[in-house]
């Protein structure tokens, strides 16, 4: 057993069959990949959304994003989380949240944040997770880009952190696997809109692209530009999730906010979006050491489309529309 966010203990390993992969795939994307990229582990990355931390720089090359809301009600985090390009400026970086905690468990990899409360980061260290932080392990990595404001100017070489990892025995091969993938898309409900109710300056919406059969993202109602690559971020799926959320006791920022407890575990409802359909499903995460599975109404994996995936959390009462 191990210890979740929520200080749940819950199994380690899942007896169920996971669906197959074949031979030199990306378990994380689906898309064909280089035996070498499977050799290492990936590397979670801690994103500000406030508005002055726009335009994020090489959240475009994560091959999953995790957006969860913070503490206060009016932003979101986000998490990208990379394996098969490592781009060379990342950022801006800031602190971890306890949610933060099942990423690490579904994907074994490591953090890279800016730091962490006592609370959270008394959380972090009963894992076995490598912790990369500015004020911490891996100090030395860190940078200040010049003309952007504190706290939204730290950034990071990944490519820098990979090595540390190597240097530290932290970077080998890891398990992963739990999705399944197609390119073809299953039966669905046709819809090229979705809306996430996020609040304050977190608001997101989603245009389908039939051109480029990806999800044009846009935030606060202007395109969600990547500063790196210099392009509209556009997963090709995405994914809402329905998670209980509760208030913990600790304490987040200067005003007394306290930090969002998620449970991952069990199964709730979560909907599936690919190729300008949407798929109602069921999340189902029984064990610490997997990927989120998403079932259809028959119980069978849903499979995603090659490609990025973009992961939206939301409580169980929000209302996403669609159109």
């Amino acid at each position: 057993m191990v210890l979740a966010s929520d200080g749940a203990l819950v199994p380690e390993e899942s007896n169920e069959p996971l669906p197959p992969l074949a031979p030199g795939v990306n378990p994380l994307t689906g898309l064909p990949v280089d035996a070498d990229t499977l050799r290492h582990r990936p590397i979670l990355v801690r994103y500000g959304n406030d508005t002055p931390a726009r335009p994020p720089y090489g959240l475009a090359a994560a091959d999953v994003i995790f957006e969860e809301l913070a503490e206060g009600g009016f932003v979101t985090r986000i998490t990208g989380a990379y394996l098969t390009t490592l781009p060379d400026t990342v950022g801006p970086i800031r602190s971890a949240r306890p949610a933060v905690i099942d990423m690490l468990q579904q994907l074994d990899a490591s953090l890279v944040y800016g730091g962490a409360s006592n609370g959270t980061q008394g959380l972090l260290n009963r894992q076995p997770y490598p912790l990369y932080s500015h004020v911490g392990n891996g100090a030395n990595l860190f940078y200040r880009m010049a003309g952007r404001p504190s706290p939204h100017n730290l950034f990071i070489h990944l490519p820098d952190l990979r090595q540390r990892m190597v240097t530290d025995q932290q970077d080998y091969p890891v398990k992963l696997g739990g999705w399944a993938f197609s390119p073809t898309a299953p039966a669905g409900t046709p819809v090229t809109h979705i809306h996430i109710p996020y609040p304050g300056e977190a608001p997101v919406d989603y245009t389908y692209s039939a051109a480029s059969g990806a999800y044009l993202r846009n935030v606060q109602g202007a395109p969600h530009m990547d500063g790196l690559y210099r392009k509209q971020l556009a997963p090709a799926n995405v994914v809402v999730l329905y998670l209980e959320h509760k208030n913990s006791n600790i304490v987040e920022d200067s005003l007394g906010n306290v930090a969002i407890l998620v449970n991952w575990f069990g199964t709730g409802r979560a909907q599936v979006f690919r190729d300008g359909f949407m798929i109602d499903a069921t999340w189902q995460r029984n064990a610490a050491h997997q990927l989120t599975r998403l079932k259809d109404v028959n119980g069978n994996d849903i499979p995603l489309k090659p490609g990025r995936t973009w992961i939206e959390i939301v409580p169980t009462n929000y209302e996403v529309t669609v159109k």
